[in-house]
């Protein structure tokens, strides 16, 4: 079944391959909604702009990106489509984690760094003043860049610096695609790392280890705070 709570992003595609659109889980959903009179709760609705029209009843894979790494790809058909909205059924009793599995986990985190300089097609570029940026997202294979001016092209080679704990760290990046989010705007870039040694691999994973405990200790206190909320409304 499909895992709802687990899912970061999803990806549609037609049947060849093709991609057609994709969204974060901001843009995305699981509502309740009656086909024939009958509930369902597997149709994704994915909301946006200026997206084509696409028939009804087409066929389309769904693949979903999950927190532990996996990609699980399903079976779906258009429902509804919009300019707007697209609904897609989902055949959730039948995923296949795909053979290319990501290799590390990611966490998601608001990691303010500093692009020195760049590479491109073999020619080296240095800031008089470093751009400042943000890291989305992390592993120890590659980060998710924020948005940058002036904006950087896929297989640009990146001199970033940020901190883990007390300690500057100084890594290479590789650009390997310029996202868009569902509206066409442009959101960021899903960079690999390169030339990591086992002392970088080592600081990366405490860097993750770290965010990871930060947000479970972030998570216990919303829901004690929850907890003390509704007990408060039942007055105990």
């Amino acid at each position: 079944m499909l895992d709802k709570k687990g899912i970061e992003s999803v990806r549609v595609t037609a049947m060849d391959g093709t991609m057609l659109l994709e969204a974060d889980k901001e843009h995305f959903s699981f509502p309740k909604m009656f086909i024939h009179d009958m509930p369902v709760n597997n149709i994704i609705m994915i909301k946006g702009k200026g997206f084509p029209e696409y028939d009804a009843d087409s066929g389309v894979y769904v693949i979903a990106y999950m927190k532990n790494g996996d990609r699980v790809r399903y079976i779906g058909r258009i429902k509804m489509s919009l300019e707007n909205q697209i609904n897609i059924q989902i055949r959730d009793e039948y995923g296949t984690i795909m053979e290319e599995r990501r290799r590390f986990f990611k966490v998601r985190s608001q990691l303010k760094c500093l692009i020195s300089g760049y590479e491109r097609e073999g020619t080296l570029y240095e800031f008089d003043v470093p751009i400042r940026s943000v890291i989305k997202n992390v592993s120890i294979g590659g980060v998710f860049l924020d948005s940058t001016d002036p904006p950087f092209r896929k297989d640009d080679i990146i001199l970033l610096n940020f901190k883990v704990g007390s300690e500057l760290v100084g890594a290479v990046v590789r650009i390997l695609r310029l996202q868009l989010r569902p509206d066409g705007s442009f959101e960021g870039y899903g960079c690999e790392f390169i030339n990591v040694d086992k002392k970088m691999e080592g600081l990366l994973a405490k860097l993750v280890y770290d965010i990871q405990l930060q947000q479970r200790q972030e998570q216990m206190e919303k829901d004690f705070q929850k907890q003390e909320a509704q007990k408060r409304i039942k007055g105990y």
